[in-house]
């Protein structure tokens, strides 16, 4: 059902720790299904400098998460959180079913969320 690369990703997470020096602390849970991420931001003048999380879930939310803060890193915050959310799912590297879009969606609707007010 999964190919390497996604497998790679859960078993071997690049960016999953906990950030000591961040600027932004995001909890999200997704309602349906139980997933639960932590997002560490830590940002510079707009600019995304790192972002890590921690977490538990199903393969695909945590390696979307993984993937999602290891993209961002340079990127201007505001970019981030207005790309669409068709395009991301599209950019997971398997075919999604429309019953697991929001586990891939999580990282990013967890970023808007918790920056709406920032």
């Amino acid at each position: 059902m999964y190919n390497d690369e996604v497998m790679d990703r859960y078993q071997n997470p690049v960016k999953y720790r906990r950030m000591e020096n961040y600027n932004i602390k995001i909890d999200e849970a997704s309602t349906t299904c139980g997933d639960k991420i932590i997002l560490y931001v830590k940002t510079n003048g707009g600019k995304i400098e790192d972002m890590t999380w921690q977490g538990e879930g199903c393969i695909l939310s945590m390696v979307s998460t993984d993937l999602f803060c290891e993209n961002s890193v340079g990127r201007d915050i505001e970019s981030v959180k207005g790309t669409d959310d068709l395009k991301f799912v599209e950019s997971f590297p398997v075919k999604i079913s429309p019953g697991r879009i929001n586990c891939v969606l999580l990282p990013l609707r967890a970023l808007r969320r918790g920056t709406k007010e920032k």
